[in-house]
């Protein structure tokens, strides 16, 4: 019987490589729907390949019995099919729990050519295999629900949202109430994150309830599989201080001070936070040394929800400081999800504090971008520095409501809903 599955954006990336001589890795935080994706690869062999359940080999390495099988490359060849006459497809969850796992994943590459290995992760530092496997995967990024993904989870035949979102994106000119209709929605994602557990949870209470368990299981299992000398209260209160400053640039000192741990250990804590996908900073754009911030990032996290029940606020008011500062981090994170290899995320300050939220660089084009929580009717100051130094073709002013386009200087700059990130 034939399994329903919610649909998810990046399937169809990884199903181009379904023929790939490449191993495909699906890399990306816990719990985001890393095992689900594998369960929909699975299901498209048998339905639309006609491959056979005994062609398909599944391993949970967070299950002792198959951990024990991986963990020495002996037994992990022992177990795998010596019928080279077939096709077989080795699905692998969590496949950093298994050390030196990397030169299996070689030898059965570069020798069992009849095999095809798809696995997942949920931290970075494995990809220092890339030594050994260079040329021999393929790593897809996994992150939470993008916003168009959250609208179709939550739509029904009976309702409109999908449908005005998508409108929208084709024709600015939609009515009032459907960017009514839309703006609540995006508040509902900005308050509770893409989290796939959460998105499909309606009770407020389970929700707080699914996003302490992702953290609690983060910081115990995390940090016990890579041997950090980190003491998880230690890194939970850091955690909590990087939440209440999204969109700020990181200081170091600060957060030594504010945490109590020292330099040293604050560093060697972010490096943990970002190798595990909870943390993300973003580098400054510059090219005067002098008049441009040049080395501090700036602080996001992976999802919203996260930092809401870090911080436990769960109801900031649109069109409010605190509503500013979460979408930031939702926009940011938005472009992220939906960055392309030749894309790079930055952002841009002056030494006077003039400051461009995001700068989408494709290539050697530059695309300037302010996020505001409100509604915002003129050309913020800081962009218009940019645009004066820098001549871009195109901004946007990404606000509550005002949609409108405004010409400056040789740049048009287009005004439209915070949510229309992902048209970008």
């Amino acid at each position: 019987m034939q399994k329903m599955f919610k649909n998810r954006t990046i399937f169809s990336k990884i199903w181009k490589y379904i023929d790939d001589d490449r191993i495909v890795l699906l890399n990306g935080p816990r719990q985001v729907g890393k095992t689900t994706l594998l369960k929909m690869i699975k299901e498209k062999l048998i339905t639309e390949k006609n491959i056979s359940d005994n062609q398909i080999l599944w391993f949970d390495l967070e299950q002792t019995n198959a951990l024990n099988i991986w963990s020495q490359q002996a037994t992990a060849i022992d177990s795998l099919p010596k019928d080279t006459s077939k096709k077989y497809y080795l699905f692998i969850d969590e496949f950093q729990q298994a050390k030196n796992i990397g030169s299996t994943l070689k030898v059965i590459h570069d020798h069992y050519q009849h095999i095809k290995p798809i696995i997942t992760g949920s931290a970075s530092w494995y990809l220092d295999i890339d030594e050994s496997m260079a040329g021999r995967k393929i790593v897809i990024p996994i992150f939470p629900l993008s916003f168009t993904e959250f609208l179709e989870w939550q739509s029904t035949a009976n309702d409109n949202k999908l449908n005005f979102f998508n409108l929208f994106s084709k024709n600015i000119t939609t009515s009032n109430n459907a960017i009514t209709t839309i703006n609540e929605q995006f508040q509902n994602f900005a308050n509770w994150g893409g989290y796939p557990s959460v998105v499909l949870t309606h009770n407020n209470t389970d929700k707080i309830n699914i996003l302490n368990e992702l953290i609690d299981s983060y910081l115990s299992r995390d940090i016990k599989l890579w041997s950090y000398k980190a003491n998880t209260l230690e890194v939970k209160k850091l955690l909590s201080l990087l939440a209440g400053q999204i969109g700020a640039t990181l200081s170091i000192d600060h957060l030594s001070r504010d945490s109590a741990l020292g330099r040293d250990v604050v560093v060697n804590r972010l490096e943990l936070l970002q190798n595990t996908f909870v943390l993300r900073l973003i580098s400054p754009y510059f090219t005067n040394k002098i008049k441009e911030i040049t080395k501090s990032p700036k602080i996001y996290l992976i999802d919203s929800g996260l930092r809401n029940v870090l911080l436990n606020i769960f109801s900031a008011p649109a069109q409010t400081p605190d509503f500013g500062h979460l979408v930031e981090n939702v926009v940011m994170m938005e472009f992220e999800k939906n960055k392309k290899p030749i894309e790079e995320l930055l952002f841009w300050r002056t030494v006077r504090q003039q400051e461009v939220d995001i700068i989408l660089k494709r290539e050697n084009i530059l695309t300037p971008i302010e996020v505001k929580g409100g509604n915002q009717k003129t050309i913020p100051s800081g962009l218009k520095s940019f645009i004066r130094q820098y001549k871009p073709k195109e901004a946007y002013v990404l606000n509550w409501s005002v949609i409108k386009d405004e010409q400056y200087k040789d740049c048009q700059v287009y005004f439209r809903p915070i949510w229309f990130v992902n048209s970008i």
